[in-house]
């Protein structure tokens, strides 16, 4: 009887653990281009260990001290911008989605290109965006400006 129990717990120990991975994919599942979702999975990784602290793993950021990156107009609106953001931080007033924000945000200098390119491709393309791949020569001629 024991044994069947150890069984059934493996088996849906299992299961569980395939749905958590298909969860932590699924927010990228839409993506069709074959770079596009490579690069989107990276990013994925490289934003919780570099930005999901402070902006949170769903992107909305934490309260009014740490802007959103979900349907952010700040983001949206630049993707030069947010490039120049991830490397070399930002300090000062800025406003997201009609909300004021004034925390530094500190320089990612460590990161290269592709690492901001796969970044910035998973927070493009999701919680609700749909802005395609950014390429590593994207970023270095953001960088460059």
């Amino acid at each position: 009887m024991n044994v069947i129990k150890i069984i059934a717990l493996a088996i849906l120990g299992t299961v569980s653990l395939a749905c958590e991975s298909e969860k932590s994919t699924s927010s990228i599942s839409h993506i069709k281009d074959t770079k596009t979702k490579q690069y989107a999975i990276e990013g994925k990784t490289l934003y919780e260990q570099n930005c999901s602290n402070c902006h949170q793993s769903d992107g909305t950021g934490l309260g009014r001290v740490i802007p959103p990156l979900a349907q952010a107009d700040f983001m949206l609106e630049d993707q030069g911008r947010t490039a120049r953001l991830i490397r070399y931080g930002i300090k000062g007033e800025i406003t997201v989605n009609g909300v004021q924000y004034n925390q530094n945000m500190p320089a990612n200098t460590q990161l290269t290109p592709i690492e901001i390119a796969q970044i910035m491709t998973y927070i493009y393309n999701v919680w609700g965006n749909d802005e395609g791949l950014v390429s590593a020569s994207d970023v270095e001629k953001f960088l460059a400006d």
